[in-house]
């Protein structure tokens, strides 16, 4: 048994929805999976299994930031999950990115020191699973959402005291930034499994008054999270 995820190999089945807020966990296993149970809670990263589309999928808090999340991700891989998704929110970098949007991060500026500790500070660009994100963008048209693809940035600091680094990362072709999609684009090859992230636009960044209020945000999870999870069981291809 992991030293965190307090529970048993096989729990979550393959495959798992990885969410930061524990509220969000609980919102996308009791609305949408089909027989949620929560089946661990140590240190508040509660986590749900029950059924989507025939497949048991776990939903699992990671908390905020890369070393929580890659501790997660760690000891999910342990009890026997393949394909990972993470769903969280990001602050928009773009004018093509509004609050409210969703977004399908395709790759990630790792400038995080969690991913630079995997990679042992050498140049890297982590990519999403190809087939999840194929997947999603078919799942997304097919729903009538409307999702775009693109880079992300990942870092340490909410609050960010680098003066211009925002600026520096969208002109780079960045469309947000969050703080756990590079860490698990990264371990996930490292480990052989699957992985992609899917990020609600909470606001635009260095402008609080653009925020999603919480009834807002929750009904946008809401309209999102099938999408992901759909993805997130979808059938890859055989070799």
């Amino acid at each position: 048994m992991p030293e965190h995820l307090r529970t048993m190999m096989g729990t979550y089945g393959e495959h798992a929805l990885l969410v930061g807020d524990p509220v969000r966990a609980e919102l996308i296993a009791t609305e949408l999976l089909e027989g949620a149970e929560l089946v661990t809670d140590a240190r508040g990263l509660k986590g749900y299994t029950g059924q989507f589309n025939g497949r048991t999928v776990g939903v699992q808090t990671t908390g905020m930031g890369g070393p929580s999340a890659a501790i997660v991700i760690e000891e999910l891989i342990q009890l026997g999950v393949r394909r990972i998704v993470r769903l969280g929110t990001c602050g928009s970098l773009s004018a093509l990115l509004a609050p409210g949007d969703f977004l399908c991060a395709a790759a990630a500026i790792p400038a995080d020191g969690t991913s630079q500790t995997y990679v042992g500070g050498e140049p890297h660009a982590p990519l999403a699973d190809f087939e999840i994100v194929h997947a999603a963008v078919h799942d997304a048209k097919h729903a009538g959402v409307r999702m775009r693809v693109g880079l992300v940035a990942t870092t340490d600091a909410f609050y960010d005291p680098g003066a211009g680094r925002a600026a520096n990362w969208a002109a780079r072709g960045a469309l947000a930034v969050d703080m756990e999609t590079a860490p698990l684009l990264t371990i996930a090859p490292l480990r052989g499994i699957s992985a992609a992230s899917f990020l609600v636009c909470s606001n635009r960044v260095n402008e609080p008054t653009t925020r999603l209020s919480p009834d807002a945000q929750r009904s946008t999870v809401l309209s999102c999270a099938p999408v992901a999870l759909a993805a997130l069981v979808s059938e890859p291809k055989q070799p």
